[in-house]
């Protein structure tokens, strides 16, 4: 790892992406529910599936833990994250990539992290609060992990997203089955060899390292997770292998999967699509120590709801990941994207949809393209002209009903990349995709028939004194005939026209503009 420079250390501060400071700002903006009686570990998965909002709870399970649940499960919840407002999150997390940053090392005694120490006999994951998520769940889960690797081959430091499953006082059983997997192509070697792979797990993390976590980034990810939160990040060195965790987070467990292999079975659990993952063979992640913050705050992530997808903390990071991806493939076609918007309820950001500016009439086609031979996560690509607001669902509802085509309008994409866990597949991975074109033929007609009906804007000074004098600069509709004559009412202008069409100067052409007959204009 590079060095830590002088100007990092000085500007470190230990509660700045601190998960408990974080809570505290959504409290003061109204996004969290609070418990401050007693809550039976049981009684968690309900409360936390059956509120919108974030949750604190005092005193979770006979050890009266705090416990914070969903603080990342809406878009504005993620924006107090980044420190921005919602709207202003695609270009921030544009600009933190475009500037990456690192971690620098600091010493055991000024982190955080290593306020409490516990080893040996003092490990006991029965006093953490371990919780059964779901009907089905193989056991009490820690849904909030993050966890830190080393490739021994390379050197190279790896992050990822696990679970973790209690097994008893000192060991815990992980998910370990994604193909893509860098830890598991990682462990797989290790096995092979016989060897050990040292893991620590971070519990009760900023958001941000969450989200930098679940990316897929070359290099240190150390770095990837200084990157996300815009500035240099601390790391301390774990006491019982020789890993580097973040200083600032509110606990880490320390310790290593063994060398046996996947001999253990884990789950069912409720999974980010919004079924059951299948119980299977994993590894064994065993704990030598535990490090925390005198004050810890738990963590919980809302995951695998699946009548609430969009609630949950994994859909606005995907989210947004999808946005800011989508947005830079659209730009480098050569594309003119006004808006792009992913939709958490339909799951890891299945449904995507676009606002264009057209140039062509082939461009919505080419975005559909572009999107689903490039961003795995998104099975279907809803395309829309730029007058629509894609964050509105019934302005997508009524560009569905009033500019597609089932026959011609439907872009349809066999044998393609996809989720594994999407169970309307035959294939695990390989699936269908489609793109629907919502927009008009460019270019697009100026017949009123195709205009959007809005409130008529009225207003100014009064440019004419009489109706015949407006038109004859040109045809008016009725509202532009008020605003030219500086009327608030109307009812008079209907008189005058009523005496004009008498006289036979009047008529009106077919987007129903009054215009003077052309054998009296001038």
């Amino acid at each position: 790892m590079p060095p830590a420079t002088s100007n990092a250390r000085r500007s470190w501060d230990a509660d700045t992406f601190r998960l408990r400071r974080l809570v505290e700002r959504l409290v003061d903006a109204g996004e969290v529910e609070i418990h401050d009686e007693p809550v039976a570990l049981s009684e968690l998965s309900a409360l936390i599936e059956g509120s919108t909002r974030a949750l604190l709870f005092r005193q979770a399970g006979p050890e009266r833990s705090e416990l914070a649940a969903s603080v990342s499960g809406t878009r504005k919840r993620l924006a107090a994250a980044f420190g921005v407002p919602q709207e202003q999150m695609r270009e921030e997390l544009a600009r933190r990539m475009a500037h990456p940053q690192q971690a620098f090392e600091v010493p055991s005694n000024e982190a955080p992290v290593h306020e409490v120490l516990e080893t040996g006999e003092r490990i006991d994951l029965t006093k953490l609060p371990f919780y059964v998520q779901h009907e089905y769940d193989g056991a009490p889960y820690i849904s909030a992990g993050i966890d830190f690797t080393r490739d021994p081959l390379s050197g190279r430091n790896n992050v990822g997203c696990r679970r973790l499953m209690l097994r008893g006082k000192d060991k815990a059983g992980i998910n370990l089955t994604d193909p893509s997997s860098d830890l598991r192509r990682i462990y797989l070697g290790c096995v092979e060899r016989g060897e050990r792979v040292p893991c620590s797990f971070a519990i009760g993390a900023h958001p941000l390292y969450t989200m930098a976590a679940a990316s897929h980034g070359a290099g240190n990810e150390l770095d990837t997770l200084a990157t996300h939160r815009g500035e240099p990040m601390p790391v301390v060195k774990c006491l019982t292998n020789d890993l580097l965790v973040p200083a600032d987070v509110e606990m880490v467990l320390e310790g290593y999967l063994d060398e046996r292999g996947y001999i253990e079975e884990e789950g069912p659990y409720g999974e980010y699509m919004g079924y059951y993952g299948p119980m299977h063979g994993d590894p064994v992640f065993h704990v030598t120590a535990i490090t925390r913050r005198r004050d810890a705050l738990h963590h919980s992530y809302k995951h695998g709801y699946g009548r609430h997808l969009g609630e949950c903390d994994g859909g606005p990071m995907g989210m947004l990941r999808t946005e800011a991806r989508a947005w830079e493939l659209l730009k480098r076609a050569g594309l003119q994207p006004s808006a792009v918007f992913a939709i958490g309820a339909a799951g890891v950001s299945h449904h995507l949809r676009i606002a264009l500016r057209k140039a062509s009439d082939g461009d919505a086609r080419a975005a559909i393209s572009v999107i689903l031979g490039n961003i795995m996560t998104v099975k279907h690509v809803f395309v829309t002209d730029e007058d629509v607001d894609i964050r509105s669902h019934d302005q997508m509802e009524w560009a569905m009903s009033t500019r597609f085509q089932a026959d011609k309008d439907i872009v349809v994409l066999t044998n393609m990349r996809e989720m594994p866990m999407d169970p309307s597949t035959a294939m695990r991975g390989i699936g269908s995709k489609a793109g629907f074109d919502l927009t008009f033929p460019y270019p697009r007609s100026r017949a009123v028939t195709l205009r959007v009906p809005e409130a008529p804007k009225i207003g100014g000074a009064a440019k004419f004194r009489t109706v015949r004098d407006a038109l004859a600069s040109g045809p008016m509709h009725f509202a532009g005939l008020m605003s030219a004559l500086g009327s608030r009412d109307g009812r008079e202008i209907v008189l005058e026209i009523e005496e004009l069409r008498g006289l036979g100067l009047i008529e009106r052409n077919t987007d129903g503009e009054y215009c003077l007959k052309q054998s009296h204009s001038g």
